[in-house]
């Protein structure tokens, strides 16, 4: 690993990972398209292939017997499914990869200054697939739990302790499943405050000030009218009035397809820069990993020596 030369400090951190990463924009939004982009377009499919089909179902039933029969349009609306099932698998597991390989990507940009062979930096993940699919096993029990609201507290502060897990599987290969944990423990111990500190910040960046930035954007080219209009079209398709009864049974208030095209635009465009942005949060970890190890390390030679 190459010597962390940024003295230890969050906003030199920060600085140096928006610089690094806005310095290789291009190349870093390259990588990701496909990881974010082809998750959208298999929903995508999933949804306008499979609705399709149901919606042409009574002609096609007039017309053809065979569509009559439960298990005939089972099958079909499986086979329906399947391209957009394929390209969104293909696309989440790509993005899955990415927390690993961006670090790796950090790790080239600043001992080479050159970003290239994305599948060398994929390889520091898949040629430990196991290793990492029980990290990603672990991480998403904790996540489950930490989803009751009794654990919200707990589940935010231990996140900020294991926030480092995937810095550790790349430049620590040798470390076990529960050692990445560990390690980034003992990293962030002491550090708890900065670390939240970066955290917010970067969250602010990507997940609101980009966010709001790009739906304005929408709002001035008028391509959130053209796509809430794509987006009602298909909501007014949903069984709204059950699901409106459904809810005033619990005293909450009615949805109209407008309402859910609007949802699902907003979350649509938050995923999309969440997504885009995933390299410039790395970079920022990878950063501050190499500031803590080095740091820590230093200091228990140093503490190892005087002994």
């Amino acid at each position: 690993m190459a010597k962390f030369k940024i003295k230890d400090g969050i906003w030199q951190v920060l600085s140096e990972g928006l610089k690094l990463y806005f310095t290789n924009f291009l190349k870093f939004t390259q990588y990701m398209l496909f990881p974010v982009f082809g998750q959208v377009i298999g929903i995508l499919l999933i949804f306008g292939l499979t609705g399709w089909f149901v919606e042409s179902l009574p002609v096609l039933a007039e017309e053809h017997a065979i569509f009559n029969n439960f298990t005939t349009i089972s099958v079909v609306l499986i086979f329906a499914a399947l391209p957009g099932f394929a390209i969104f698998l293909k696309a989440f597991w790509d993005f899955l990869v990415a927390y690993g390989a961006l670090n790796s990507m950090t790790e080239a940009v600043i001992t080479t200054g050159r970003l290239y062979d994305f599948k060398a930096h994929n390889e520091v993940v898949t040629r430990h697939c196991a290793k990492y699919l029980g990290l990603l096993l672990v991480i998403s029990v904790l996540s489950i739990i930490a989803i009751n609201p009794l654990f919200w507290v707990l589940g935010l502060i231990f996140f900020i302790y294991f926030i480092l897990v995937f810095q550790v599987f790349t430049f620590e290969p040798d470390c076990s499943i529960f050692g990445c944990f560990k390690r980034s423990f003992y990293l962030i111990k002491g550090n708890f405050g900065r670390t939240f500190l970066i955290m917010f910040v970067l969250v602010i960046i990507s997940h609101y000030v980009l966010n709001a930035g790009l739906s304005a954007l929408f709002d001035i080219t008028k391509l959130s009218e053209f796509f809430k209009g794509i987006l009602e079209n298909w909501a007014s398709t949903l069984p709204l009035a059950d699901i409106n009864s459904s809810l005033a049974y619990f005293k909450l208030p009615s949805i109209t397809a407008l309402d859910i095209a609007k949802e699902v635009l907003s979350s649509s465009i938050l995923f999309v820069i969440a997504g885009l942005t995933l390299p410039m949060r790395s970079i920022c970890w990878s950063l501050w990993y190499k500031n803590l190890a080095c740091v820590k390390d230093e200091n228990n030679s140093k503490k190892k020596s005087g002994k």
